[in-house]
């Protein structure tokens, strides 16, 4: 039973302060952060672990209880909009995941950013990005949701262009910025359906509405009260996939799918704390985390819209990712991939297994980035001292085990959670997704069975590009001296420090499945058993079959199964990727030889499926054309029409120059002469002699009788 809480009431301010502090302490941090100086990482960092123990706290005192909390925002047009907060099992825990995985990157940016002279900027960021994240987690209203999800990309283009001096940071902000406003552009646009029907953007009601509304002889039809009067509303049944579709295209751009995921790769060029902080729990989750929000209200096509998108997201991604030569965008492709995962998981059925790598994903992923951190941030310091190179390409690494073995340890935990072996967090909620993908494709058959294959051999791509990463970075001999002939150099790579070593391998310790069980079934744990999956609220007759009603015995009689082909699949990834990388092997040697892959399928993985030039050649260079033609009608046409328009002026006003000066004035001129000699003749009769005025009297006298006679 859901509470409805009024937040006017006294007795509800208790919670309602809860959260008001949940959300201000990272707003707090983004406002003093700007003015502490050097200062800022030290208070950003205790605010934020301030707000953790808050987040846990609330974990404890409101597991058992779903509350909304209501308010009023605004009125416009006679209608009252409101905002509402909603406390349940999946807020409390995203809300913990979010500030954890947000401490570790404060913790670890104090000591990778320490140098940098905007520092103070940077934490201020960190805190902004929180804020809005929290405010997706917490809101229950789409369009208040709405809000926090455009702070989210605000946020992140200011993180990703932070060394705004880079021109390859400024075009990567830009980038993602622009690809996350065409997602959001349907995500609107689902909103307007939605209130178009509804009359509402609070989720409670949107809910309550939908259960009762109806598809009659394909329309879909809904009645409810509003402001004491009967609404009636009946449109296309059509329109209701829409909405779903047209939503899901919000989380195709935050979350990065297909077709918009191009952006997230370039984002790789904000600092690396910021790539685990978007990577992990907080923007490209957002839209897996909507997606769960809105689950009850997607029908069956939408549904099947979502899985197949994600499942073509997975595998694209897991190809991009075989042939990279930078660190950070193996990770940016695996990121995609495992997001697709968590999509097309959505997509089936499959909530709690998707809200499940969710979480897992966030641990181990964060975890990557930052020991990643840790070796471009080492190498970095050679590079500064000695020569220069790319500290993020895997091309100058190569055996760092034996001079960073924690960053190895943690790196290693990670990855093997990343590539889904058992006894690791990934191991459970890949192959709960998986499960729940085997038993979906059977139920509908035919091509449905498309995105099963994709997501199995996602498997084996996963495994392989992982750990060729692993042997790469860590085994062998550092390819610096093979590079550059200085033997001298490896010797300066050294460990990172604690403040470095820290979060890296708490996030590694939490990548075991310890605390979920060690078991090979995802069921057994409790987090799966706290986020059961909700039943649809749609129509009946557009409403997807759900995997709630699925026996269990299908489940059971398939689990083996899938278990061991999964990591079947895994282990022959990782022996190709060892046979094909391990220290001495042919590819290992001519790694270092090449720029760029050789053959089409390697120039396919290494240009991500060419999709960069398609849109460069398909939307950019249609709208340099475009302004091109509409520059040359500026200034063949319009620019001309009104050079041509000014010099008729310019004439127009030289003849009217003219006019007045030798038509107007000369006849006021004239006049004036006229009137002018004919006072002078008139004075001039005025002598003031009689005989002459009586002459003049005489003649004029005899000119009226000549007048009057003829």
């Amino acid at each position: 039973m859901i509470d409805v809480l009024d937040i006017l009431e006294p007795k509800n301010t208790h919670l309602l302060l809860w959260v008001l502090s949940l959300l201000g302490i990272p707003l707090i941090s983004f406002l003093l952060s700007f003015f502490a100086g050097n200062q800022a990482p030290g208070i950003a960092t205790l605010l934020i672990f301030i707000n953790l123990l808050i987040a846990t706290t609330m974990c404890f005192e409101f597991w058992s209880s779903e509350t909304i909390i209501k308010g009023e925002w605004f009125a416009t047009a006679g209608r009252q909009f409101t905002y509402a907060f909603y406390i349940d099992k999946l807020t409390l825990m995203m809300s913990m995941v979010v500030n954890f995985i947000g401490l570790m990157v404060h913790l670890f940016s104090v000591e990778y950013m320490r140098k940098d002279p905007c520092i103070s900027r940077y934490f201020a960021y960190l805190g902004l990005f929180l804020f809005s994240m929290l405010l997706i987690v917490l809101s229950h209203d789409l369009l208040f949701l709405f809000v926090g999800w455009e702070l989210v990309g605000l946020t992140s283009y200011l993180l990703i262009g932070f060394w705004w001096k880079k021109r390859k940071a400024t075009t990567a902000a830009n980038k993602a910025f622009i690809m996350n406003r065409v997602g959001d552009l349907g995500f609107l646009t689902g909103l307007m359906i939605l209130f178009a029907q509804f009359q509402s953007f609070d989720l409670e009601v949107i809910k309550s509405l939908m259960i009762f509304s109806e598809i009659e002889q394909g329309q879909w039809v809904t009645s409810y009260l509003y402001a004491g009067v009967e609404i009636f509303k009946s449109v296309d049944g059509r329109w209701l996939s829409a909405a779903g579709i047209a939503l899901f295209c919000g989380a195709v751009g935050k979350s990065a799918q297909f077709p918009l995921q191009v952006w997230l790769p370039d984002a790789m060029e904000g600092p690396t704390p910021v790539s685990a902080l978007i990577h992990a729990a907080t923007m490209v989750a957002a839209g897996v985390y909507m997606l769960a929000r809105i689950f009850v209200l997607l029908d069956a096509q939408a549904l099947e819209v979502v899985a197949i998108v994600g499942a073509v997201t997975a595998f694209m991604a897991a190809i991009a990712a075989l042939s990279q030569f930078d660190i950070k965008k193996v990770l940016a492709y695996s990121t995609i991939s495992q997001l697709g995962y968590m999509v097309m998981a959505m997509g089936v059925g499959a909530y709690t297994a998707s809200l499940f790598h969710l979480f897992t994903h966030a641990f181990f992923k964060a975890g990557l980035f930052l020991t990643a951190g840790i070796i471009i941030h080492q190498l970095h310091h050679v590079e500064s001292n000695k020569v220069s190179f790319d500290p993020q390409d895997m091309r100058v690494m190569g055996g760092l085990r034996k001079h960073m073995p924690y960053t190895f340890a943690a790196f290693l935990f990670c990855a093997m959670a990343l590539v889904g072996l058992p006894g690791f967090t990934g191991f459970l909620s890949k192959d709960a997704i998986l499960l729940n993908v085997a038993v979906w494709a059977d139920l509908k058959g035919g091509g449905f069975y498309i995105p099963e294959v994709l997501a199995f051999m996602t498997v084996v791509f996963t495994s392989f590009y992982t750990f060729r990463m692993v042997f790469l970075v860590f085994f062998g001999e550092n390819r610096l001296t093979r590079i550059l002939g200085d033997g001298q150099i490896t010797s300066q790579i050294k460990e990172g420090t604690r403040m470095l070593l820290i979060p890296a391998c708490l996030l590694a310790i939490l990548s075991i499945s310890w605390a979920l069980g060690l078991g090979f079934d995802a069921q057994d744990n409790w987090l799966v058993r706290a986020l059961p999956t909700p039943i649809y609220l749609v129509p009946i007759s557009y409403a997807a079959q759900s995997l709630v009603d699925v026996p269990d015995d299908v489940f059971k009689y398939l689990h083996p199964l899938v278990v061991s082909i999964s990591v079947a699949l895994a282990l022959v990834g990782i022996i190709i990727a060892y046979f094909a990388f391990k220290p001495g092997a042919k590819m290992e040697r001519r790694f270092t030889e090449r720029r760029e892959p050789v053959g089409a399928l390697g120039q396919i993985s290494f240009y991500h499926w060419y999709q960069d030039a398609l849109y460069q050649k398909l939307f950019v260079q249609l709208i340099i054309w475009k302004s091109k033609g509409f520059d040359w009608i500026d200034r063949h046409m319009i620019d001309a029409f009104v050079v041509r328009f000014g010099q008729l002026q310019v004439i127009i006003a030289h003849i009217i120059k003219w006019l007045d000066r030798q038509v107007v004035d000369g006849l006021v001129h004239g006049l004036t002469l006229l009137v002018g000699s004919v006072g002078k003749i008139g004075r001039s009769m005025q002598t003031g002699n009689i005989q002459s005025q009586v002459m003049l009297s005489f003649l004029f006298l005899i000119l009226l009788i000549l007048i009057f006679a003829f």
